[in-house]
């Protein structure tokens, strides 16, 4: 949208609850509004992490503008049927698993890894509680460093790989996401004390974590840039993903492709797909492929 006049103010919007917006306009945290007729044009228009322009009517401040976004993590709404966008502006995506409580979930782990390389997002992986466990050859885990995907190994317990971590975040703009009970919250109260989020516990009876954060946020990040802390995923669809594109989602599995006889090879049942082919011989993990099949039936059902 067209940019406003010289009293407008920009910043950026870190939660919205109930209506309002709290934003970011460099020098402190306001609340907000969002002006008529940007309300009447569709209440969901601003999302976390979107710039946005203020101008100040009587003693509160509006939302009059929405800024051009770039590198929106979205997925399908509860109806299917529109985009909900969780963070606007996302420079990167921290997919964090555990080692332990809960086992991974290797197909979160490449939905999100997809999500974010369709999306044009840099992603890399935190491996967290590597206290409660030593690293296990053929867990699964070192694939993806294999893939070329930057793995940092972390623990809040011992402050293992904290630093490090700490270093990826500084300057940019990026969302922790993973399953429920991974310690997305936990790391951020190791880096960030003041934040004290919510930590909720594991069910022992599914072993799986409960859900402590309720809605996107994002948080100052001391180094610059922000944080953001998401709900826990445990189903995300892609939103408007076209099924031909999904390949580009799994760099193995595009980089093998050229090498199926048919051009439009979904790695199903095609006759000569190089790719199930290196499955077979272990070049690609089969468990990725299943990973890229079940997403690939859900792009499909979705159009």
């Amino acid at each position: 949208m067209s940019s406003g006049g010289p009293s407008a103010t920009v910043g950026r919007v870190l939660r919205i609850a109930g209506g309002v917006y709290h934003v970011d306009d460099s020098k402190t945290v306001v609340r907000a509004s969002l002006r008529g007729r940007l309300k009447r044009t569709d209440s969901r228009i601003v999302s976390v992490g979107d710039l946005v322009e203020l101008e100040r009517a009587g003693d509160e401040m509006r939302i009059v503008r929405l800024r051009a976004r770039s590198g929106a993590l979205s997925r399908h709404g509860v109806s299917k049927r529109r985009e909900q966008v969780i963070v606007a502006n996302v420079d990167q995506v921290a997919v964090v698993v555990s080692v332990t409580a809960p086992d991974p979930d290797f197909l979160m782990v490449d939905r999100l890894l997809a999500l974010a390389a369709l999306s044009g997002i840099d992603a890399f992986l935190v491996v967290n509680k590597t206290d409660l466990a030593e690293p296990v050859p053929g867990d699964g885990l070192e694939q993806y460093a294999a893939l070329g995907v930057e793995t940092l190994r972390t623990s809040v317990e011992s402050r293992a790989g904290l630093e490090a971590l700490s270093g990826r975040l500084a300057g940019r703009i990026t969302v922790l996401s993973g399953q429920s009970g991974v310690g997305k919250s936990s790391l951020l109260n190791a880096l960030v004390p003041e934040l004290d989020l919510r930590v909720g516990e594991i069910s022992e009876r599914r072993g799986r974590g409960r859900h402590t954060t309720v809605a996107s946020a994002l948080y100052r990040y001391p180094g610059g840039g922000y944080v953001a802390d998401t709900p826990g995923l445990q189903y995300l669809a892609l939103w408007e993903l076209d099924p031909a594109e999904l390949s580009g989602g799994f760099v193995e599995i595009a980089a093998m492709s050229d090498a199926c006889r048919f051009a439009d090879c979904r790695h199903r049942v095609e006759p000569d797909c190089a790719v199930r082919a290196a499955v077979e011989v272990g070049t690609i993990a089969r468990r990725r492929l299943e990973s890229y099949l079940r997403l690939l039936d859900e792009a499909e059902k979705g159009r």
